[in-house]
């Protein structure tokens, strides 16, 4: 790499961490495309020009997360160690280093989607603060009304001080005519135009048994075998995935929620995993590419490393 070369990595990694620019405005700038940017950064890292430090990481262990980030080909990866092995731990212990990294990686003017999940519920309640940042809903809604996109749509633009963005439709509808119905929905249809411009998404990942999905929850019994039989192992914002990461396209008629093409163009995608019962899902979407980090307790990163 020549001295210009370095120069620009140089300029735009204190653009990006010194001065907390966007990469979308980095990209300006330069006349770039975000991914190129992100890449830049990425070799900044890489290289030692940049180094970052984690502080207080006494519940992240290092050698583990650092495994993932190698082996998925991770932008960030953390392997929480909960303070015991009571589910309430697990979940708060990965929502709390969930909420830490968004602090520390989103900028003023990035655009946050979410997606439904009960443990994605628990993040904002260790959200302190956070840049002004829009916030869309990337999956309707399903489970209790404390439980949803919705409610987390919400309660995180209270802490970023952005227009939320929710989608007051079910996460999966009957057939695909009232799919259609309700995405000719001026608010519906306003919420997934702003899919486009989300920089950041926080996914869930689920698995395909009782209590582990919200997708599983909202189907049929019937539904549901039909699906297992088909070869459905996970899920991550409804789009359903067999045991090596392919897609298994049930339900895309049906679901109302963001594009897999929209999804893999968002320059950061995270996904948030714990319990035991989330290790062949957890592997599954590592392996499908539909994200770019993880943030998972010990147990799983082991159990997906093995």
């Amino acid at each position: 790499m020549g001295p210009d070369e370095l120069f620009q990595r140089a300029v735009i990694a204190r653009r990006y961490y010194l001065e907390r620019k966007t990469r979308i405005q980095i990209a300006e700038e330069f006349g770039l495309s975000r991914f190129k940017v992100a890449r830049i950064l990425d070799d900044a890292v890489e290289s030692g020009m940049v180094e970052i430090k984690i502080h207080n990481p006494a519940s992240v262990d290092v050698d583990l997360s650092t495994e993932l980030q190698r082996r998925y080909d991770l932008e960030h990866a953390y392997a929480v160690t909960p303070g015991s092995t009571a589910k309430a731990d697990r979940v708060t212990a990965v929502a709390k280093a969930m909420a830490e990294l968004l602090q520390s990686i989103l900028r003023e003017g990035d655009v946050v989607g979410v997606d439904c999940g009960r443990t994605l519920t628990h993040i904002a309640g260790h959200l302190k603060k956070l840049p002004s940042c829009d916030v869309v809903q990337l999956t309707g809604m399903a489970g209790a009304i404390t439980a949803n996109g919705t409610d987390l749509v919400r309660r995180i633009s209270e802490v970023s001080g952005g227009r939320s963005w929710p989608m007051y439709a079910p996460l999966v509808v009957p057939d695909a005519r009232t799919a259609e119905s309700l995405a000719g929905n001026q608010q519906i249809d306003e919420t997934i135009g702003r899919h486009a411009e989300v920089t950041c998404a926080i996914v869930s990942v689920g698995a395909w048994s009782p209590g582990a999905s919200q997708v599983y929850q909202s189907l049929s019994a019937e539904e549901v075998r039909a699906l297992e039989h088909a070869g459905v192992c996970a899920e991550t914002c409804a789009l359903l995935l067999d045991a090596e990461g392919h897609r298994v396209p049930g339900l895309d008629d049906r679901r109302m929620g963001i594009s897999e093409s929209t999804l893999r163009a968002i320059p950061t995608r995270i996904a948030l995993a714990t319990g035991p019962e989330k290790v062949a899902a957890t592997r599954a979407v590592l392996r499908s590419g539909l994200v770019s980090s993880l943030v998972t307790d010990v147990g799983v990163a082991a159990a997906v490393l093995d």
